[in-house]
This record gives structure tokens, sequence and C-alpha cells, in this order.
């Protein structure tokens, strides 16, 4: 299991919708560096607008360091249609130029932006049909597409993504990533593991208080990881193990977002699944 940090967690606009950078990549990088982190799932935005230049600078950036980036993270709407359609089409074919630039081994995507509920037939088809050419781009380059288990997507619930998989069966290199449901306990997270376990090779981890907010991921109530980590390294897990959230990401009313208590509680959580996964 190689463990990763997610760059996402470093953006206080991250959830914002004109995702305006309050730092570049190119000075988070000695940043994430000195705090040891030397593998990263780079977040979509962070990127600028994919332009090839800026995207071999910071792969020499990389290079420089140390580092590695095995894994790009993007949210497309797959469903648009007609020039709406076209230009997300485009821009996923600058993320794939820049997955190939930055030599990253996985291509992380949301399976679109819409519940498995709320998806008609029409949507569930163009999605596939888009999720299958996104893979065809991606083995060119010998790259794996991973789809995220998260709400508000089709793979919302264990059974929309069995379905999922089921139809896009004709891609062979297409596999999950792994985030327990917000609704499940750490009992249900574990059965969904099991469940998709063949397929899952990226895990997404955070964790949650009762009240919603982010913790770290040993105080966390949302899924007990003291349990869900022996077991999935127990299950024989090998992939990539992302730090995707933790403390402190959203600071409390009056205060700023501190980003080095932010990279110091992700240090807390590195130490902390060296200590469970053993």
């Amino acid at each position: 299991m190689l463990l990763l940090l997610n760059t996402i967690m470093l953006e206080p606009n991250r959830w914002t919708e004109e995702k305006h950078l309050t730092r570049p990549l190119t000075t988070l990088l000695p940043i994430i560096h000195q705090a040891g982190f030397l593998n990263l799932e780079i977040w979509q935005y962070h990127l600028f607008d994919c332009n090839q230049r800026s995207v071999e600078a910071i792969k020499s950036q990389l290079s420089e360091l140390g580092m590695k980036a095995p894994v790009l993270g993007a949210y497309p709407q797959l469903h648009l249609e007609g020039n709406a359609g076209e230009t997300e089409l485009t821009r996923l074919g600058l993320l794939v130029n820049s997955a190939k630039l930055l030599e990253c081994s996985v291509f992380k995507i949301f399976a679109g932006r819409i519940a498995s509920t709320d998806a008609d037939a029409a949507v569930r088809r163009i999605s596939v049909e888009r999720m299958i050419r996104l893979a065809d781009w991606l083995a060119v380059h010998g790259i794996t597409l991973t789809l995220e288990t998260h709400g508000n997507t089709l793979c919302d619930t264990l059974d929309s993504t069995s379905r999922l998989l089921d139809e896009l069966d004709s891609a062979s290199n297409i596999d999950i990533c792994f985030q327990p449901y917000v609704e499940d306990d750490t009992d249900a997270a574990i059965e969904a593991f099991d469940t998709l376990r063949d397929r899952v090779s990226h895990l997404h981890l955070q964790n949650r208080l009762s009240d919603g907010s982010v913790s770290l991921l040993e105080n966390g109530t949302w899924t007990d990881m003291r349990r869900f980590l022996p077991h999935v390294k127990a299950a024989g897990f090998n992939g990539f193990a992302c730090l995707e959230f933790t403390a402190d990401i959203i600071p409390a009313e009056g205060s700023t977002f501190d980003l080095h208590q932010v990279i110091a509680n992700a240090q807390r959580d590195r130490n902390f699944v060296a200590q469970v996964w053993g």
C-alpha cells in the first residue's frame, strides 16, 4: 500500500464554484515535501488550465524534489450534451494529457455529477459511453480509470456501483476508488468494501465526527479506522491509499485557514495509518 496526500485538502476554496486558488501548486510542493509527503493525488484545479507548459513545470519541480504524482483526480459532468458536452470532453482530453505528462498511473473521477436515483436512462447511457471513451483514452497511456464511491454520482450506492461496473464491462482498465458511504457505519463500510474489493485499487481516507465535521482519522465516528484499515490489509489490498481530508480543513467561525496546521494534521493521520496498518 502506498500512502498519498491529496492536494485538495490544502485549498480552502475547494468547494466554491470558482475554485480560485489561494496558493498555486508550485508554492505548495516545497511545503508538502518538507512535511515528508512524497506521493500525491493532484486535484484537477491545481493544474490551472492544463496548459502543457505549466504541467511540464510542475512535473519538473516534482522530479527535482524527488516527488511523484501517481494519481490525478477529476470531477467531470458526464451527462452534458451539445456544446456543453463537447467542452467537457475537451477539458477531459486536456486532463488526460496532463496525467500522461505527470506519469500518473491512475486517473480518478466522480462517476458523473448526478445522483443515481435522479439519472434517467438517457443520462446513464451517455455517462457510461463517456466513461468508456475516457477509459480508452487513458488505456493508450497505460493509465487506470478509478471511479470514486461518492454521493450524487452513479457510484453513490453499492447497488448502483455494481450495476455501473457491469455496464462498463467492455473496458478493462476501470477500477474503484473506495470511500465508505457517508450513511454507512463501520460494519456496512466493511461489507461494501468486501463486495467491491476485487475492483478496488484506490482508497480515499477521511473521517468525521457525529456533527459531520471532518476529523483526524483516529478520532472520527463515521468509520472506525482501527477496524476498517486492518480489514482492508487482511483482504490483500496493495494499491493507493490517499489522505483526502483531515481536521481543520474548514476553519472555525472567525478563523482563517491554517495551511501548516492542516499539514500537521495530515502528518498525524499518516502516522496513525502506519500504526494500524502495521
